[in-house]
């Protein structure tokens, strides 16, 4: 019961989000991803769960984006494969499974 009102909730917060985005121009995004983990059989060219993009920020809002999306889409470690984060489309960051943010030269930023 409880885990079906953080999933609601947390829909709820990610459509306040994209309505949020279509009223401004974010030149920073993350995208979110996944695959399928082979540790259990699972196809690693498909898709989990839909890929999606979304304007962001901050590094720690995209941070909780991505986690966000790994709780909805019940993703392990080995299925993610998103947290990609541009700036004006070059990739300056990646958000791990965990939720750390790293630079492009495997630094973690604090956020």
């Amino acid at each position: 019961m409880f885990g079906s009102y953080i999933i609601y909730a947390m829909r709820e917060e990610r459509k306040k989000g994209e309505r949020e985005m279509k009223k401004t121009q974010c030149e920073m995004v993350v995208k979110l991803s996944s695959c399928g983990n082979p540790d259990y059989y699972q196809d690693q060219n498909e898709a989990m769960s839909p890929g999606r993009q979304y304007g962001i920020k901050t590094l720690k809002q995209a941070s909780e984006i991505c986690k966000f999306y790994i709780i909805e889409f019940d993703l392990g470690g080995g299925n993610w494969t998103g947290g990609q984060v541009l700036l004006k489309g070059k990739q300056i960051a990646e958000v791990s499974y965990n939720g750390r943010v790293w630079d492009m030269d495997g630094k973690e930023i604090q956020i």
